[in-house]
């Protein structure tokens, strides 16, 4: 009989070395909102050879065979604020697609200032539906994009692809629950341009890409890991139009900074650095007197660090 309305968990857990999970408790990034796919690539390959001129289907498939396997998974989440009791920080998950810099303690953690460097930390996926557990171990974050709007909690999409599947041991102790934990709502959220409030921001959304693929070798069907061959950071703040000079530094490709300030117990500041107008539209005529223009400023990061 199929099973309907079944219950599942989700929780991930920091590796110290790749595929070797850290013996403390595990850390939720936030408040899960969304699915949590995990979606297993097995490549199957077909070969076609030439058939025997009494066979009566020359166009049959010889063989199908599994060739190279890949294991991407997705987590929409929203990220709470600092709390004491688990000591939990959302930077704690938001710092991974960063770097290796990370805290790593019994009933959650917190994540320190962090620029970004070369290296990522991994770590291991657990999910349970019923009796299902399935464990994803050598994950790296790909892609990371996070977005707010009026109205709207500040919310993180993740992308990312793991090296070993196993059937799961979830037989640690969970971290203390934070449902108690209170999201950063849109009203949380001020936007620093060149150092200066920039007012009548009423979005904003940005995402670091590290062009994350599996590295396969000789021999093995799994990944022998995840490599991130790139990064690219871009962002985008949507304001009410009010600024001319904001398009002359655009046109002129003059470098910005721009920091997002999350109210937090100590505001948690996101900073981009080194950056350059992709695109700065004017906006048209306003329809009537009464609506606000309002354009999208598209900016691409060199630098990007978070405290």
């Amino acid at each position: 009989m199929p099973k309907i309305s079944t219950q599942q968990s989700w929780q991930y857990i920091t590796e110290d070395i790749p595929e070797d999970p850290v013996a403390t408790a595990f850390m939720l990034p936030g408040r899960i909102t969304g699915e949590t796919p995990i979606d297993p690539k097995f490549n199957i390959k077909e070969i076609i050879g030439l058939k025997q001129p009494t066979s009566t289907d020359m166009r049959r498939t010889d063989n199908i065979v599994p060739n190279r396997n890949e294991y991407p998974f997705s987590i929409t989440y929203v990220p709470l604020k600092r709390i004491s009791a688990p000591k939990y920080d959302f930077r704690h998950f938001h710092n991974m697609a960063m770097n290796a810099s990370s805290a790593t303690t019994a009933g959650g953690g917190w994540t320190y200032g962090t620029s970004i460097t070369t290296n990522l930390l991994t770590f291991t996926l657990f999910k349970e539906i019923d009796n299902l557990q399935f464990r994803l171990s050598g994950c790296k974050i790909t892609r990371l994009t996070a977005r707010s709007s009026l109205d709207n909690p500040v919310e993180i999409a993740v992308e990312g692809m793991g090296s070993l599947s196993t059937a799961a041991d979830l037989s640690r102790t969970d971290a203390s629950s934070i449902t108690d934990g209170v999201p950063f709502w849109w009203s949380d959220v001020q936007v620093y341009i060149d150092g200066a409030l920039a007012t009548f921001c009423t979005a904003f959304e940005y995402t670091i890409d590290n062009k994350g693929k599996s590295n396969h070798v000789l021999g093995d069907r799994d990944p022998k890991g995840v490599v991130v061959t790139g990064r690219s950071i871009d962002l985008s703040i949507t304001r009410q139009f009010n600024d001319l000079d904001e398009y002359i530094d655009a046109k002129n490709g003059t470098a910005k900074s721009v920091t997002i300030v999350l109210d937090d117990a100590t505001d948690a500041n996101i900073r981009f650095r080194d950056c350059k107008y992709d695109d700065h539209p004017i906006p048209g005529t306003a329809i009537s007197s009464a609506e606000i223009l309002t354009h999208i400023l598209r900016l691409k990061a060199e630098e990007m660090s978070t405290n």
